[in-house]
């Protein structure tokens, strides 16, 4: 029966009352609000549902079948978020952040202890990365198969990088990230913040560890604290690679050098930006040291 024929149906059975809607307006949903709150109950078990498995899982669940833009945008009402998901080593500890907080309480207390009033403490997190000319990490609109062109040399750079909450950040390109680079990086970051106490986040490298590189930061002054293994994610400045990366993507170079000066012009002005650890400073870091650093 067609759509016209089933509404004079309808009228004739039932005469101008059997043509209102029974329900609120609009096509009536599939799901009910109860179908709806167990489905949520369901997905809240997991955070890596794909949309086919979430299509198959209601079909096989309630008997309904939707469109996967339809399905998208009951997620999407729900409170769902759909991205990429962030890769965690199966290694690192389940109390990964604990242990950093604890860490980090303990270094922090150190340093209190030796702080005149007014006196600063900087605390910033170190890191290195290896940027290439190969990064392809920004999507584009385009009309027909989006191109850009591009000097397919390939370039890359060992770059170390201090980005603090507060004091000077610091950039460089070493050769290695051997120890005695480290111990150098360590001597550039005095050198740009030479009076205030230091405490440094950094991951496990085993060049941070090296008993030279220690006894470095602790002839400097600087206060190391280390990340639990596997957990580079709780590195702020991890953010801040990731950014520099996009701007590779989209910028030409004709030289080893301009890439090089794309570099350390992006990370000096992310680095800028307290917004990339506010979450961080919020979760790790104690109120009394939040209003000294920031």
């Amino acid at each position: 029966m067609t759509t016209g024929y089933r509404w004079l149906h309808r009228w004739n059975e039932g005469g101008l009352e059997s043509l209102k809607p029974d329900f609120g307006g609009g096509r009536p949903p599939k799901l009910s609000d109860e179908e709806r709150e167990e489905l949520k109950e369901i997905l809240a078990e997991r955070n890596d549902w794909t949309t086919k498995e979430i299509k198959k899982l209601v079909k096989e669940k309630f008997g309904v079948e939707y469109s996967r833009c339809h399905l998208r945008r009951i997620l999407k009402s729900m409170g769902m978020n759909c991205g990429k998901p962030y890769q965690k080593d199966y290694r690192r500890p389940e109390n990964a952040e604990e242990k950093l907080k604890e860490r980090l309480d303990k270094a922090l207390k150190n340093i209190n202890s030796a702080l005149e009033e007014e006196e600063r403490v900087i605390i910033g997190f170190l890191d290195e990365s290896r940027p290439k000319t190969t990064s392809n990490t920004v999507k584009v609109w385009a009309f027909e198969d989006p191109e850009k062109k591009r000097n397919t040399t390939k370039y890359q750079a060992n770059t170390f990088g201090f980005y603090p909450l507060n004091g000077e950040s610091v950039v460089e390109f070493k050769e290695n990230s051997k120890k005695e680079r480290v111990c150098e990086f360590f001597e550039r970051i005095r050198k740009e913040n030479p009076e205030e106490k230091i405490v440094m986040i950094l991951d496990n490298f085993s060049s941070h560890r090296a008993k030279d590189a220690e006894r470095k930061a602790e002839e400097l002054g600087i206060e190391l604290v280390f990340l639990p293994p596997y957990s580079p994610d709780l590195n702020p400045i991890e953010q801040i690679w990731r950014g520099i990366k996009r701007e590779i993507s989209t910028a030409f170079f004709e030289t080893k050098e301009e890439f090089l000066e794309l570099i350390k012009d992006s990370f000096q002005k992310l680095s800028g930006k307290l917004s990339y650890a506010s979450g961080w400073v919020s979760k790790f870091l104690p109120s009394n040291f939040q209003k000294i650093c920031i």
